[in-house]
Order: structure tokens, then sequence, then C-alpha cells
């Protein structure tokens, strides 16, 4: 495979990124035999079935029986409890997974799950290498019908339940189905968080400048995604193996010639945390623990080194 040379005028459409970032940036440098930092982050969201009057919802999520990709209505219950799942079972078999195969994990909480299960917070503070805020719950997004205040004071809400909850700093963020505002970036670092992960920009770790300085874009792609691959494209899980597969060994490869490059797992315990697609995970994560040119870190950690 060719590897793709971006031209030097290039545009990215991001809020918060230099304008013509690409070419000119020094190759990025990881420890001594290492090509590929690889970053797991388990999501553990919460799906409120009555948001608060004035919150934003999404237009459609994935989920449940069938093809129907609406937002779920109240009730429904054979889409609203394989959410549930997700926390009672799916992201303590992927936690489990893990740390058998010695992989550290991120794990993203919300303050809904927080607030209305205290037990998932506890066992997910003992058992996960770092925390990450992941909004209200599921399906209350940030919007840009939102005025400052309002995202500021969502943010600012989120952080304060799911570290009460856990015990623990989190500074990382990732915004439920990964929406933002022009602004999102920049309250973001006002707030003293110094990564998030909701844009699929690169394949490595990117600066913001601007109101947003200090901030770390860690990419977590989409087409690695399980909700994505399995849910939006439908693909078999055979093949998302592959794509797995086939992605690490693509951009090992592209390192020789570009510099170390960064691959973000996102991951849902209501996907891939299900019986019948965890020995994916279990796989997946075998390979990578005992391939000498991976490193294993947590989101975190690979902001702190490309700082």
């Amino acid at each position: 495979m060719t590897l793709i040379q971006h031209p030097r005028d290039a545009t990215v459409f991001a809020p918060g990124l230099p304008r013509a970032y690409d070419t000119h940036r020094a190759p990025w440098q990881l420890p001594a035999g290492k090509k590929l930092a690889v970053s797991v982050l388990l999501h553990a969201p919460s799906y409120q079935d009555v948001p608060p009057a004035g919150s934003f919802k999404p237009i459609a999520m994935q989920g449940g029986v069938g093809r129907d990709t609406a937002e779920p209505k109240h009730g429904q219950l054979a889409r609203l409890s394989q959410w549930d799942f997700g926390l009672t079972v799916g992201i303590w078999r992927l936690l489990g997974i893990a740390q058998k195969a010695g992989v550290p994990v991120a794990v993203a909480l919300d303050s809904f799950g927080v607030r209305t299960m205290p037990g998932l917070a506890d066992l997910v503070a003992e058992r996960a290498q770092e925390i990450v805020v992941r909004g209200s719950a599921a399906n209350i997004i940030l919007d840009e019908a939102m005025t400052a205040d309002e995202e500021r004071a969502y943010i600012a809400e989120a952080r304060s339940a799911v570290e009460a909850a856990t015990g623990r700093t989190a500074s990382g963020w990732f915004s439920p189905e990964r929406a933002n505002s022009a602004r999102t970036a920049g309250l973001l670092r006002e707030a003293g968080f110094d990564w998030f992960g909701d844009w699929p920009v690169d394949e490595r770790p990117v600066a913001l400048d601007g109101a947003a300085s200090g901030l770390t874009a860690v990419p977590f792609g989409l087409e690695t995604e399980d909700m994505f691959a399995l849910y939006t494209r439908s693909l078999a899980f055979p093949d998302y193996e592959r794509l797995l597969d086939e992605t690490v060994e693509q951009l090992i490869a592209d390192a020789d010639v570009v510099g170390g490059r960064f691959l973000g797992l996102s991951w849902f315990g209501w996907v891939l945390g299900q019986a019948c697609f965890a020995d994916v995970a279990e796989r997946t994560l075998t390979k990578l623990a005992a391939n000498p040119q991976v490193l294993l870190v947590t989101p975190g950690d690979v902001a702190a080194l490309h700082r």
C-alpha cells in the first residue's frame, strides 16, 4: 500500500488546529524500538431514558435489534437494555480480558451513570489505569446551540460527578456521540483537561493552538471503533478482526517513513463486551501485547509523551 503524502498547503477543517500543520512537523519520537503507540479506551456510557428539559439529544443512535437507528423512544426496552448490558456485563468482560493480556486501559464514565450506579464507579476506579469523563449521558450531548456558559456548566458538572464518584482525577474527555461545538476544545482546556479523544484527525497526537493551547487531540479513529464498524458499517466480526490486524501492520510500516504512529481503540461494553464479539478483543489485545514494536499506554500517557 502506498503511503499518503499530504500537500503542504492542506487545510484541516477543525476548530483549534493550525491550518496547515501536517508535513512540516517533526516525526513523533517513541521510545527506542517502538513504532506504534496503542491506547485502549473502554466506554461505559449510560442511557438516560427521560432526559432533563432543555437538554440536547442526538438525532440517531446505534444499539438494539433491527436496523432502526432513530434515537430510542421512552420505554423501548429491547434497545435501551442493551446499553445497560454494557454496564452490568460487557465492561467487566473487557476489563478482565485486558487485565489478562497485561494491557492498560482507560475507562470513560458519564455523570448519569456514576450517580445512578455507585458500584460502577467504585469498581472501575479499582481496575482502570485511567478515568475519562464522558459527559452527562450517552444521549445528552454538547450542541452548537448551547451558550458558552451552558457548555461550560455541562463540562464542569460531568467532571465533578465522575471525579467525586471514582475518587480519581480525570485529565481526559470524550464527548457523547463525539458531539462538539466550535468552542468545546477551548472550554475543555479552560476546565483543565489535558487531552480529548473526539476527533479522528490523524495517526498521531495533535497539539492544539489558540484558545485550546495546551490541549492534545488524541485521535480515536472511527474505522477501528467497534460500534461504528459492527453497527454502522455492519461488518462481520471476522472482518473487523482482520481490519484491526491490517491497521496495526500498516501503521508499523508507515512509522519507518514518517515516525511514530498512534492507534486509539475505542470499544464499548455493550458492543465488543458481548460474548459473541469478546474473542476479537481477546485475540487483538494478546497480539498487541506480544508485539515488541507496540507501546501499550493510556491516552493520558500518550498526551504527556507528545508534550
